[in-house]
């Protein structure tokens, strides 16, 4: 319920009593790295005051720890394959009740009326969903996407409510060349004080100096520690990636220090569903930085203040009177295990489970849920030429959307590529799908351990093509028809026979139906994964999905041809 100011003054000198007051836990003092007891006073969704409190309503902790609720510092949501209104069922009992929110993928493909419908699906949930508006569509000139969204656009964005700043920057060498529609961009975001995401993938000290001049003010993209003590050297935060494809926490813990500690926050950036559910989301993080050796309150003061102070989130992280009343429960703070969530002096979790209804998902506008337009694949359309016995080829690595530029003896016949189980070189096709240019990439990579049949998605960053893999053709253009059949999805085919499928309606990135249902069908697909010879603990797709984007390095595949990210062009 929301109070006055003279209201919760009351509450905090105590002439009336609070709304709510939390008795006999230990706070977590993000402030100091500290603990201590003290009753947590409550009132209209604020704490009031930590001390000695009566209330209306009293709750016995009962000894447990009362911990700042987490916030993710960047999050594609597209990437769970739900809408906002069921990433909130998912991600809340687990501790996460802020999100900072860049809508970049179904922005590339419905461009500003598909970020207004994130927006609108934003509004009005107990999980404090922050949308950045997309900076990078498309995310460079080497690919073809479903829209454009230019710095007018972006400009007539930041004036909706919750477009809270600008998302990350990828396009850095138009940020370097100081073009005039990158830095309209720029413009917009820090004359209205909006805060600016980066995107600094491989950047050198010189690159990142660049950035910080825009007012780019974090970045998600250092692999090692050596990188991220170069950002922070520069005033950056190093948002510290822990997802479902880039797994970047182990390799940047060693360069977290007492020191520096404060400019590291956590963020998942982009993770599956079954993960999110299985694994957890931030507090995912924070139980891993904590198995690996980092002081608890430590990697718990990463996951809610340095976060809230990362993006001027002022009433956000704390427990402390002026902060909002969202905070967890914790028997054990290394087991992690969420007892309670509340947001704003509201039980909304309770050991896994929902306590709160939430509001009636916001209809998409129906051009989002037809967005599958492919030109009709000629016979030879998989066809890849081969005039070298050796040929460049995309080397992947499980737990990293960082490729490799290798070359490899492959085997040909009449002339064309045959793919190789044996020598785990498989075929990769890119096929644009958004206005039937007929456009059609194709290329070979190594490293993905599919031992027949082929996988195909419309999830494929940051333009979100057809995306198709596998170890012959016919396999292959079986799944890519299917998911022009069924709209946009995730798809497994052996020869003629489909073996698996999961049906993405929304911008052929997200489903409309309930997280339980996706759950299920993503479980389906694991089983089918297995059929077709991959082992257990790496699920493919979402390797996949990133093996399309032109501003991650070394060597990627769009639907205009093999793409070399180091040289910015194509090869």
């Amino acid at each position: 319920m929301k109070q006055t100011l003279k209201q919760k003054l009351a509450a905090a000198t105590k002439r009336e009593k609070a709304e709510l007051v939390i008795k006999n836990g230990i706070i977590i003092d993000v402030f100091s790295l500290t603990t201590y007891e003290a009753d947590v006073a409550i009132t209209g969704g604020v704490i009031v005051g930590v001390g000695s409190y009566e209330g209306e309503v009293e709750i016995d902790a009962a000894g447990a720890f009362l911990v700042p609720s987490f916030i993710d510092g960047h999050v594609h949501i597209e990437s769970a394959t739900v809408t906002p209104e069921e990433f909130a069922k998912v991600v809340l009992p687990h501790g996460v009740t802020t999100v900072m929110a860049d809508p970049h993928e179904l922005a590339n493909v419905g461009g500003k009326e598909a970020v207004r419908y994130m927006l609108e699906a934003a509004k009005d949930l107990p999980l404090d969903i922050h949308i950045m508006v997309p900076s990078c569509v498309p995310a460079a000139s080497f690919e073809h996407n479903g829209a454009t969204l230019t710095a007018k656009e972006v400009e007539e964005l930041f004036d909706e409510d919750q477009a809270y700043g600008l998302a990350e920057v990828m396009d850095y060498p138009a940020v370097f060349a100081g073009e005039e529609e990158m830095v309209a961009k720029l413009e917009a975001a820090r004359k209205r004080q909006k805060g600016i995401d980066g995107h600094a993938a491989g950047l050198d000290g010189d690159g990142l100096n660049a950035y910080r001049v825009a007012g780019i003010s974090n970045d998600h993209e250092a692999v090692t520690a050596a990188e991220a003590e170069e950002r922070i050297r520069r005033g950056m935060y190093i948002l510290i990636r822990e997802g479902t494809a880039a797994k970047d926490l182990e390799a940047l813990l060693p360069a977290v220090t007492t020191a520096n500690a404060r400019r590291c926050v956590f963020a998942t950036d982009d993770k599956h569903l079954d993960d999110l559910i299985d694994e957890g989301s931030i507090d995912a993080s924070v139980r891993k930085a904590v198995s690996l050796g980092l002081d608890p309150l430590q990697a718990i003061q990463m996951a809610t203040l340095n976060a809230a102070e990362c993006f001027g989130l002022r009433e956000k992280g704390a427990i402390a009177p002026g902060y909002e009343a969202s905070l967890l429960f914790l028997r054990d703070l290394k087991t992690l295990d969420i007892e309670r969530v509340y947001v704003k002096g509201e039980l909304i979790a309770e050991k896994g489970e929902l306590k709160t209804v939430l509001r009636e998902p916001i209809a998409p506008p129906d051009f989002l849920l037809h967005s599958i337009n492919v030109k009709p694949l000629a016979d030879d359309a998989f066809a890849l030429p081969v005039r070298e016995e050796v040929q460049p080829v995309i080397g992947v690595t499980p737990g990293s959307i960082v490729t490799k530029h290798l070359r490899e003896p492959v085997a040909s016949r009449d002339g064309l590529f045959q793919p190789s189980v044996a020598n785990n070189q498989l075929k990769l096709v890119v096929a644009e799908r958004h206005r039937a240019l007929g456009h059609v990439g194709v290329g070979i990579v190594k490293g993905i351990p599919l031992k027949k049949g082929a996988m195909a998605a419309t999830i494929a960053h940051d333009s979100h093509n057809i995306v198709a893999c596998g170890a012959d053709d016919a396999s292959i253009r079986t799944a890519i028809e299917q998911l022009i059949r069924m709209n946009g999805g995730m798809v497994l085919a052996e020869g003629e026979s489909l073996i698996a499928g999961l049906p993405l309606p929304l911008g052929g990135l997200m489903s409309i139906a309930p997280y339980e249902e996706v759950y299920r069908s993503i479980k389906t697909l694991d089983a089918g994964l297995k059929e077709l010879g991959v082992e257990e603990g790496w699920n493919p797709f979402l390797t996949l999905s990133f093996l399309a984007l032109p501003v991650i390095p070394a060597l990627k595949l769009t639907d205009c041809g093999l793409f070399d990210v180091e040289a910015f062009r194509h090869l």
